[in-house]
């Protein structure tokens, strides 16, 4: 699983498609996790923050749909 670490930000490739992730604070920890490139909005939010491994789980699981092209 390759991933590039940028000061707060990793990026991760799940399937062939690239995703953005970074940790923040909206409401308590969280983990935005972006769908790239940024054509069209595709942001989702996680409650916590997760590891790289645990962001693949989300997005082959909870978020099948942020694979469809």
């Amino acid at each position: 699983m390759p991933a590039t670490s940028t000061d707060r930000r990793q990026r991760i490739e799940v399937a062939g498609r690239s995703f953005l992730f970074q940790h923040g604070y909206r409401f308590g920890k969280v983990t935005y996790i972006t769908r790239l490139p940024l054509g069209k909005s595709m942001t989702v939010f996680t409650p916590g923050h997760l590891s790289g491994e645990e962001v693949e789980a989300v997005v082959r699981g909870d978020f099948p749909w942020m694979l469809e092209t």
